[in-house]
């Protein structure tokens, strides 16, 4: 028999693979760009209402959030200065309650933070670490600190490197795990991260009993054929990625050129990734010239969105990109796989692949998580954060979108929170960063 897969704990949300089940309410966490606090939400799945359980109070704002497997632990980024990860306990038993454990010092603010095995793994801008998570599910010592574009341990620890949220914009924002595959049993575990400048995704192994990483290989983004033009990779800026529960294929949203690439995965002799194909996260007509060969020019709007992030489930991956100011709705991009993890349909097959406009820009949002509805096979109810300025008026910071299947128009906005106007006190969310299901 072979042995069990290793799926990465974000690769799917926790619970995407399970079967349909009757489940009155799920509860979500959220983060804010903007407030120091996080959130804790119920969704009543038959009255389709969002509401506000509790408002926790945090350390900075950009919380970027992860969970256990079991749902009774969280863990957080924030743009909090000196910067810190937190943790979280999840109280579950009659009503539902978060409360705060502990923080831990990190040496650049971070933006991702993901959980493998017993370790919590975070990245931003110059450097990622690698920090112990204990018996009771609490962030301890940090084991591993590993560095970016050749930056020395002496210069990240000195005024010579950005440690600050602005190196996020051109420094790493994202780790993901892999393997080893089912029919690989004596594969390495591996590791990826993206980085936006320069376009690369870096590749490491993993021990599995230190929690450390060793640098293997480096993935440059791919060259773009184009009708009337090229792109050079150096501009695409890789942002996050997702690993399929195969641990073969890897996908990358670009931030820079709204891609959504896919890579095989190699694990001997040396761990690598080759470019496969991609898919464009905005609608052809908007790329001008690139798709159409025609002769005369059309406008290229491609620098007017920023690609954002993606969450895989077993047929369809859902992916976003943002608006560059309140002008331009952000989009929800959905194309669907194959058993194996490739894309099911060619480019220009309108049946497998879908835009929708999110209802705004999503400001520094558009953040996704993803659970498969409780009623119905196929359909998945999708959390949307968004910290578009219209949030303060219109409400709507975390939305639970319903996504059927292709060809039914797009998902549908069935619940959202806040409602507008609504009254939260000093403590309000004034926009969403990240949201997870917990339950």
């Amino acid at each position: 028999m072979d042995p069990p897969l290793q799926v990465p704990l974000s690769a799917l949300a926790p619970n995407l693979t399970n079967p349909v089940h009757d489940q009155r309410t799920h509860h979500v966490l959220t983060g804010s760009f903007r407030s120091l606090s996080l959130y804790l939400l119920a969704f009543n799945a038959p009255e389709k209402s969002l509401s506000l359980v509790q408002t926790i109070p945090g350390f900075g704002p950009h919380q970027y959030l992860a969970r256990n497997s079991a749902g009774t632990k969280a863990y957080s980024t924030s743009w909090a200065n000196p910067p810190i990860l937190s943790s979280w306990d999840i109280v579950r038993d009659g009503d539902w309650s978060v409360r705060h454990i502990t923080n831990s010092p990190i040496t650049a603010t971070s933006s991702y933070i993901v959980l493998d095995n017993n370790f919590a793994y975070s990245t931003g801008g110059p450097c990622g670490e690698v920090h112990q998570i204990d018996e009771n599910g609490v962030l301890g010592t940090k084991v591993h600190e590993f560095l970016f574009n050749g930056i020395t341990s002496e210069e990240l620890h000195s005024d010579a490197v950005d440690k600050s949220k602005k190196a996020l914009r051109i420094g790493s924002h994202g780790i993901e795990f892999a393997g080893p595959p089912s029919d690989q049993p004596d594969a390495p575990r591996l590791a990826f991260v993206p980085h936006l400048t320069p376009s690369e995704i870096y590749v490491y192994t993993v021990d599995e009993s230190t929690g450390t990483l060793n640098h293997v290989s480096t993935s440059k983004a791919p060259p773009r054929v184009l009708t009337n033009k090229s792109v050079a990779y150096e501009n695409d800026g890789p942002r996050h990625v997702k690993i399929h529960p195969n641990g073969k294929i890897l996908y990358c949203v670009t931030e820079h050129s709204n891609y959504l690439d896919l890579y095989t995965i190699t694990y001997a002799p040396t761990p690598s990734l080759t470019y496969h194909s991609s898919r464009s996260i905005i609608p052809h007509s908007l790329r001008g010239n690139e798709f159409l060969n025609i002769e005369y020019e059309l406008v290229d709007y491609t620098h007017f969105y920023r690609g954002d992030t993606l969450i895989v489930t077993p047929t369809v991956i859902f992916s976003t990109t943002r608006g560059k100011d309140s002008d331009w709705n952000g989009i929800l991009h959905s194309v669907s796989i194959d058993e194996n993890g490739f894309f099911a349909k060619e480019p220009d097959d309108i049946e497998g692949e879908e835009w929708w406009d999110t209802p705004t820009s999503g400001g520094k949002a558009n953040a996704l998580d993803v659970i498969p509805s409780d009623s119905e096979e196929g359909v998945y109810w999708i959390l949307l954060t968004d910290d578009d300025d219209a949030v303060a008026e219109k409400g709507g910071a975390v939305r639970v979108l319903e996504w059927s299947g292709f060809g039914k128009d797009g998902p549908k906005i069935i619940a959202g929170w806040p409602s507008p106007g609504e009254d939260l006190g000093e403590r309000g969310i004034e926009g969403g960063s990240h949201a997870i299901w917990l339950d």
